[in-house]
């Protein structure tokens, strides 16, 4: 579980280009034998398969120790859902909205990640970028972001 968030007009065309490889890469992946170097192989298309089909549009944030929110003291939970609209979408200007409401709480992001190991603090902060970067492309194309929470 976790939250996955969607900007349409991106995912969808990325989606459906993948979606066949991806299929064909599963079938591929369930024809061999497991643990064989061909087997192995076709995990790996696999696994790139299903990397490329959410390249575009798409962000997750997992409900565990590595959700980025949390480390701002949000929650998908209680702070957006409640910004959500009766088609569970984050309109644009609740996306700023969520936007300003992580710049207010760097200090507490950056307090938060003072205590992890290097690598940790590392990834929370790739994420937090990421998950900047996905809000200002829905806010760029003006198009609200589809929410599964």
């Amino acid at each position: 579980m976790g939250a996955d968030l969607y900007i349409d007009s991106l995912y969808e065309p990325n989606q459906a280009v993948w979606a066949h490889e991806f299929e064909d890469a599963a079938r591929l992946c369930d024809s061999l034998t497991p643990g064989t170097p061909e087997h192995e192989e076709a995990r790996e298309r696999l696994r790139y398969c299903h990397e490329q089909m959410n390249s575009r549009g798409y962000f997750r944030d997992p409900y565990n120790d590595w959700d980025v929110l949390w480390q701002f003291g949000l929650s998908w939970w209680t702070d957006v859902i409640p910004m959500l609209d009766e088609d569970d979408r984050l309109s644009v200007a609740k996306a700023r909205r969520l936007l300003a409401m992580l710049d207010q709480r760097e200090e507490i992001f950056e307090e938060r990640l003072a205590g992890l190991p290097d690598k940790k603090q590392q990834s929370y902060r790739d994420r937090y970028i990421e998950l900047r970067q996905f809000l200002n492309q829905a806010i760029a194309l003006d198009e609200s972001v589809s929410c599964s929470l």
